[in-house]
């Protein structure tokens, strides 16, 4: 499952707690709209305690207040990595919020090194999602004056890319698959909105792009709002590790973590559909050997 089900509403005023601690280091800084949008979504969307108030959630929550209201492994493991994703919510990320964040993720036992790794998947992932947004400003983002920095880290992704003109010539190719052909599906995905292929230097990381590409494709989700979280939940629920951290991404910035324009049984449907698929699609799938085939007949391969 995504979450357990069964929050108390001790373990919801803790957990609300700590994030807002960490939004607003502890009291002593005003948090962003799109840090209010997260915890709201956790509240709803997560926890399931509509009925708290701001009010009722103390910014001066310590690590040991946490871990006096937490106290069975499965809730620790899932407040961690909830805690973990809050100095992610605004951009740039800021070194203070995630000290603040580790210091409690400490306290309920998570061991560092082993979440080592959930933290560089939550950097990837998280880049990921501002690729997403990205590509929806399509190339109007380049060159334009942007006197508030409010493309700053997606126009950042841009300036990292190098280019690999033999990548960008093997994408090309696509365009000569068989119709019907998955690497043809993506060739077209990418040509109706204009979007530059991988390996232009206009673009981002093969490794950050085309996967999460294939399972829109894969799965015909289109690039609302909705589809994207349509995607977030099938890429979670197909994971074979990290699954609840990826679905949680779903809920920060730049969507709408309180659930506007995102339909959940949409988004539990596409869990399930992940989850029930009978290939991981997400972390090391080896996808240019399938290129070649039709997208119908990966579809009833795989149970997609």
């Amino acid at each position: 499952m995504i979450q357990p089900a069964n929050w108390t509403l001790d373990q919801s005023k803790a957990v609300l707690g700590a994030l807002r601690a960490i939004a607003s280091l502890h009291g002593t800084a005003p948090m962003s709209p799109e840090e209010t949008q997260l915890i709201e979504g956790v509240r709803i969307n997560i926890l399931h305690h509509p009925e708290i108030t701001d009010a009722d959630e103390s910014v001066h929550v310590k690590p040991d207040d946490l871990v006096a209201a937490i106290q069975d492994d499965e809730h620790k493991e899932r407040a961690a990595q909830v805690l973990a994703l809050m100095p992610y919510a605004t951009r740039p990320f800021a070194d203070a919020k995630t000290y603040i964040s580790e210091k409690f993720i400490e306290a309920l036992g998570e061991n560092m090194h082993r979440m080592e790794d959930f933290l560089g998947a939550r950097q990837k992932h998280s880049q990921t999602m501002e690729y997403c947004a990205l590509r929806k400003m399509g190339r109007d983002v380049l060159g334009n004056p942007d006197p508030d920095a409010q493309s700053k880290e997606l126009v950042k992704l841009l300036n990292d890319a190098q280019g690999d003109p033999a990548e960008l010539a093997r994408y090309k190719s696509l365009e000569g698959y068989p119709a019907g052909s998955l690497g043809r599906a993506f060739w077209d995905f990418y040509t109706q909105f204009d979007w530059p292929l991988p390996g232009d230097p206009l673009w981002i990381s093969e490794d950050l792009t085309v996967r999460h590409d294939l399972v829109h494709v894969l799965c015909n989700y289109d690039i609302s709002i909705n589809g994207e979280f349509c995607v977030s939940g099938f890429t979670a629920g197909n994971s074979e590790k990290f699954d609840w951290m990826i679905a949680m991404l779903g809920f920060t910035p730049p969507y709408v973590s309180t659930g506007a324009q995102c339909t959940p049984a949409d988004f539990t449907a596409a869990y399930a559909r992940g989850e029930n698929a009978t290939r991981s699609f997400v972390d090391t799938w080896d996808f240019w050997p399938e290129m070649q085939q039709q997208v119908g007949d990966l579809r009833n391969a795989y149970q997609v």
